[in-house]
């Protein structure tokens, strides 16, 4: 091609058609920008393509890491509901004084448990984030991500590991304090912690054990509000990543 325009140029030269001459000199001057203006749109078109792609890749793996959250904070919603049903149980049991042993245990064994330490996964997000969050080409979808990973987690996390902790410790040591635990050998050398309750009736009645019930209810109501409104905010966010993962 480029010798065929060489031999053209050749030609106009030698018979001195200047006019001719200076026409072609134009169109091949506009050839060559049009090929420049195309070669940059090909260039441009696999940029935004390869963009797409580590985009779809990161937001695939911050929604595996976030369906994890759902289902780890959900399971721990209906354990804390269950603790918050046992407490209004043991407080009925205290005030009406009728002790169904059959569940007895079973709301004792969630008080006793009732416990959170909040961690989250947030490895997919923090790898685009340190990317750029300006690769999230939906506005919503990034907003709401920063939203959640900035601010609900870290929230939650300050809430449960910080805030909600000193309430948790007491409610374990005066729980100690109401049944002590008896230790028995196990395999290996290893002792086995268990429980008996054969002395409610006696302790149900007393200001540690009222003690017990005001401690566990002072963190328990407000992780279960915490976590339901993390919870929304979660499923939220995974919604706007299933609509855009399947554009």
């Amino acid at each position: 091609m480029l010798r065929f325009f060489r031999n053209i140029r050749q030609k106009l030269i030698e018979q001195e058609n200047i006019r001719k001459y200076f026409f072609y000199a134009i169109g091949e001057i506009f050839l060559v920008v049009i090929g420049i203006l195309i070669a940059l749109q090909i260039n441009n078109w696999n940029e935004v393509n390869k963009d797409r792609a580590y985009e779809l890749k990161m937001l695939s793996e911050i929604n595996q890491d976030l369906q994890s959250e759902i289902n780890r904070n959900s399971n721990g919603l209906r354990l804390f509901r269950e603790i918050d049903f046992s407490l209004n149980e043991l407080l009925k049991m205290r005030t009406n004084g009728e002790y169904p042993r059959d569940s007895l245990h079973v709301y004792l064994d969630n008080l006793r448990n009732a416990g959170l330490f909040f961690p989250y996964s947030d490895g997919a997000y923090e790898a685009l984030k340190s990317g750029g969050l300006d690769k999230i080409s939906n506005n919503e979808l990034r907003m709401k991500l920063v939203r959640l990973y900035d601010y609900y987690f870290v929230m939650m996390a300050i809430f449960t590991n910080e805030l909600a902790r000193p309430s948790m410790i007491e409610k374990f040591t005066l729980f100690d304090q109401v049944f002590p635990a008896e230790l028995s050998p196990g395999d290996e050398g290893t002792m086995i912690e268990s429980y008996d309750y054969s002395n409610f009736e006696e302790v149900v009645q007393t200001a540690e054990f009222m003690d017990l019930l005001k401690s566990a209810n002072e963190f328990v109501p407000s992780v279960i509000s915490r976590m339901e409104s993390l919870l929304r905010q979660m499923s939220q966010v995974q919604k706007l990543l299933d609509e855009e993962l399947q554009n």
